[in-house]
């Protein structure tokens, strides 16, 4: 009996479910696609760490300017010497050995503090900071097109979901439909007007349908979960999607699009900001060659009972010249150099698939468009052919043959037009994200 207390709460547990878990009776999460553009923004973890990657870059900019400022050293030691340090006094020697000074103790504490300031590194310390500015607005810029690419990732698996929930209302329209058929295939049996050859085909073609259902149910499951973890959601989350209507139609021309891409895309601005970070790293490089002028100033101390003075300042002007470094400093400029042409060559490379991109957009929305149109007649087109030859078959002027093949063609066709439908959806994101402005959905600003 003692157990009964305890067993009751994990009893409970079992039967409701344990804190946290999504189940399927929660109520679904309603998104529009300006919400969930804005949830991906905020948790998804890809942009999480892309934006780390801005504090690192901040944090690199931090120490090249450390160059700039004097560098300070402090070190204290004790030193225990076997036999003091002697200076040699005359040429003589005596019964102990030659006759000496003792210059150091034996056994001593010392300390040094210096302070070390570049005057003039042939630009290597002032190239090593631009290039780390560079890098800070390099990285806002990858942040930028990680983002811009989250949304399209996001737009294009809102319109998925969306998609696979019609495909279910189709296949369940298509399973309802055949139903009928199969009770009016029935009925005509039993009076003895048709063959039971009918009704079998009637059964074969509601069983696939209702396996496409099953498999349409799966893959609006598959489509929400795949979605949830864009938004950092939980996986089983279930949603409501809005319908979305408010994605513009492109109105520029091809030419004017491109161009408008090449000014606004990210991953083009951060190209170009490497091809100057580049450059920077040639002039670094470069400074290897030359010498670094510096000046240096300091305090020393050492335990000695011998000096008059133990404790020192001392200031040096100095000239610190690698003259050989067995070629490093000439490999390391044709490193840069063989880098800042590959720069060069990838920059090129992404404004032709730029291009590319914003064309190939531009086509989809234009084709997808043409075939919204085509499959929407079409689906008038075939409901109406389907109650044609539904009627037929009562009347026994046409055959159930007939019938399923109409069915058949009204499906195709609605699943065309739904397919056509958010195609054309996913080619206006595309677009919009090909000329950099997908971002813009979020404020509903767009081109």
């Amino acid at each position: 009996m003692r157990r009964i207390p305890v067993l009751l709460p994990l009893l409970w547990a079992l039967l409701t479910g344990f804190p946290g878990n999504t189940t399927a009776a929660d109520p679904p999460r309603e998104l529009t696609l300006r919400e969930a553009l804005r949830q991906a923004a905020q948790a998804n973890p890809t942009l999480k760490i892309a934006r780390l990657e801005e504090l690192i870059a901040d944090a690199e900019v931090v120490r090249a300017r450390a160059g700039f400022l004097p560098q300070v050293k402090a070190q204290v030691g004790h030193t225990l010497y076997d036999n003091p340090v002697k200076i040699r006094i005359g040429a003589g020697a005596g019964p102990a050995g030659p006759a000496g000074f003792r210059m150091t103790n034996r056994n001593f504490w010392s300390s040094q503090v210096v302070a070390e300031q570049t005057v003039f590194d042939f630009f290597a310390t002032s190239s090593r900071y631009q290039a780390a500015v560079l890098g800070k607005s390099i990285s806002r810029l990858d942040s930028a097109q990680v983002r811009d690419n989250l949304f399209l990732a996001v737009c294009q698996g809102y319109f998925r979901v969306l998609r696979a929930e019609k495909m279910v209302q189709v296949a369940q329209q298509e399973v309802t439909q055949l139903r009928e058929h199969l009770k009016n295939a029935r009925n005509l049996y039993e009076v003895g007007l048709t063959t039971y050859n009918d009704v079998l085909q009637a059964e074969v073609a509601l069983a696939d349908a209702e396996q496409r259902l099953i498999t349409a149910r799966s893959d609006v499951t598959t489509a929400t979960s795949q979605l949830n973890k864009l938004l950092a959601l939980p996986i089983g989350t279930p949603l409501k999607l809005a319908e979305e209507s408010e994605l513009a139609v492109p109105v520029a021309e091809l030419p004017q699009a491109a161009r408008t891409a090449l000014e606004r895309r990210p991953d083009l601005k951060a190209a170009e900001g490497r091809i100057r970070q580049g450059e920077k790293a040639v002039t670094q490089a470069q400074a290897g060659f030359y010498p670094r002028v510096f000046v240096q100033a300091g305090q020393t101390w050492q335990q000695n009972d011998t000096w008059l003075h133990d404790n020192q300042w001392f200031a040096i002007v100095g000239l610190q010249w690698s003259l050989f470094s067995g070629f490093d400093t000439r490999a390391q400029v044709r490193q840069a150099k063989e880098r800042l042409e590959q720069l060069k060559l990838k920059r090129q490379d992404l404004s032709d698939q730029v291009k590319l991109e914003v064309q190939t957009a531009y086509l989809d929305v234009k084709d997808t468009a043409e075939r919204i149109r085509v499959t929407q007649k079409a689906v008038s087109q075939g409901e109406e052919n389907l109650r044609l030859n539904e009627e037929r078959y009562k009347e026994q002027v046409g055959t159930a043959t007939d019938v399923i093949d109409a069915q058949t063609l009204l499906t195709k066709a609605r699943v065309n037009f739904y397919n056509a439908r958010y195609d054309h959806q996913m080619a206006k994101a595309t677009y919009l994200w090909a000329v950099g402005a997908i971002n813009e959905l979020v404020e509903n600003k767009q081109p």
